[in-house]
């Protein structure tokens, strides 16, 4: 009879404890997965100040914005944004879950294991200056808010923002000049959000394409 109890015990443990547990893990949630995405571009002043710029908002001034929605996110059907030679824009991303709740604040509170990449205009054409501060107002460079300088004129292409969630480790190998480094795999990780849009650099008030 000891022997038939001990075998009844053994095969509970094998193959029932996880049905007959109390204390079974609630399985985690990731906090992180994107339902909904907005890039929004917000023309500003940049001024010059020794080895630095300051940035100060322009009143009244119309915002670009491009919403992604669906699995994958996807831009409206045509979307395309003209952006101005010689204007700096405020690039801010916001991510919304699946419930609408805004979500972009967790890549800047874990810093340390996120960053953008902002790809495809051709090189030299566009500049850019981190903006993020978290929570406790520390500045840190991940890419969710910053200022994106148009520095030329460029034929149409297609612009990528890339949020990438980063193996540990890896985020302190990343430098400022980073930002649009196109060969950002290189930094182990997978992508959180990889959003497109086809962008044109033009001279002040010209509208075609």
């Amino acid at each position: 009879m000891k022997k038939i109890s001990l075998t009844i015990f053994a095969a509970c443990v094998l193959f029932l404890a996880p049905s007959c547990s109390k204390d079974d893990p609630t399985p985690e949630v990731d906090q992180e997965e994107v339902g909904g995405a907005t890039l929004t571009f917000t023309e500003v002043t940049r001024i010059a100040h020794g080895d630095h710029f300051d940035y100060e908002d322009i009143e009244n001034v119309e915002p670009k914005t491009v919403s992604y929605t669906g699995n994958p996110l996807l831009p409206p059907t045509g979307a395309h944004l003209h952006l101005d030679v010689g204007k700096t824009y405020r690039l801010q991303l916001v991510a919304k879950d699946f419930a609408g709740r805004e979500t972009q604040h967790t890549f800047v509170e874990r810093d340390d294991i996120h960053q953008a990449f902002i790809l495809g205009a051709p090189e030299g054409s566009l500049s850019y200056a981190y903006a993020d501060k978290k929570a406790s107002g520390d500045a840190v460079n991940v890419g969710v808010t910053g200022y994106l300088t148009v520095e030329k004129e460029a034929d149409s292409f297609v612009f990528r923002y890339v949020v990438r969630h980063l193996n540990a480790g890896v985020k302190e190998k990343i430098t400022a000049a980073d930002w649009n480094n196109t060969n950002f795999t290189q930094f182990t990780g997978e992508n959180d959000l990889d959003l497109k849009v086809e962008v044109h650099l033009v001279p002040v008030g010209e509208d075609g394409h």
